[in-house]
């Protein structure tokens, strides 16, 4: 399946945004309660992150239809480390394969930061995920301290 990645129309597309993270966040908790709070300043965030290097925002397209949504940076605490904040697909595109474009494309955009890993954080019960991820070569590496039921996972590019 041929998808593209262009960068994302805040004006044209934030409201797709906000939905897509809503549905990543009830994807990775169980539950949509709380992600108002998390959401807020979002759109600001957005517009200063694209206007600075090193962040990445991405809508993910098949033909005409919008089916996802890429958020990563070159930097993170760790050397040399990019951080993968968000990969999300409409529910009628995953379990297609599609993961593994969305990874290398990441990569990609990684190494050519100058990365050599790159890390991300899942919550437990998000299953599928996780099972992405493990099969994918990204390692656990501890739970997040600020994130219940989340840990951290890293990936050797």
């Amino acid at each position: 399946m041929d998808i593209r990645f262009e960068p994302i129309d805040i004006d044209t597309h934030f409201s797709q945004c906000v939905a897509f993270r809503r549905d990543a966040y009830l994807c990775s908790f169980g539950t949509d309660v709380g992600f108002e709070d998390s959401i807020i300043g979002y759109e600001a965030l957005l517009r200063q992150n694209t206007l600075e290097k090193g962040w990445y925002y991405f809508h993910i397209w098949h033909e005409s239809q919008l089916i996802g949504q890429l958020e990563f940076r070159s930097f993170s605490r760790s050397v040399d480390t990019g951080y993968v904040q968000l990969i999300y697909l409409i529910p009628e595109y995953r379990s297609l394969g599609l993961g593994d474009k969305l990874q290398e494309f990441i990569c990609v955009q990684l190494i050519e930061a100058g990365c050599t890993k790159a890390m991300l954080c899942v919550s437990r019960i998000n299953e599928r995920a996780l099972r992405h991820y493990t099969r994918s070569g990204w390692t656990y590496l501890f739970p997040n301290p600020k994130g219940k039921n989340m840990d951290f996972y890293q990936l050797d590019l």
